[in-house]
């Protein structure tokens, strides 16, 4: 290789290229929800679903209560759901309690 090119090449090694693919400054204004909200809102959500099958009251009340945390915590989606899931099974359990319990007294 002459001389003249490697004089060439050393002189082009030396830029700096990081500002063009350095990404534009992001301005925040609110705050972004955090995953630890995300992770509730999926645990209440998975609650709110199982109280359907067993537990409906203690799970729903779980749901419920999980759910409004995920959703104060920025998940408000999911959390929105399990409150709705939950509160609906815990009713439909306690309603048909009372339902079976007040036929059954009736028999008497």
């Amino acid at each position: 290789m002459a001389d003249r090119d490697y004089e060439r090449l050393r002189d082009h090694t030396d830029e700096e290229y990081a500002a063009e693919v350095a990404p534009a400054r992001i301005k925040h204004t609110a705050a972004e929800p955090t995953s630890g909200g995300a992770i509730f809102g999926f645990i209440a959500l998975a609650l709110g679903i199982l109280s359907f099958f067993t537990f409906p009251v203690f799970f729903g009340i779980a749901a419920v209560l999980i759910g409004l945390y995920a959703a104060s915590k920025g998940a408000r989606t999911t959390g929105r759901i399990a409150i709705i899931l939950g509160a609906v099974a815990a009713v439909m359990a306690l309603v048909f309690r009372v339902a079976v319990l007040s036929f059954l007294l009736s028999l008497f």
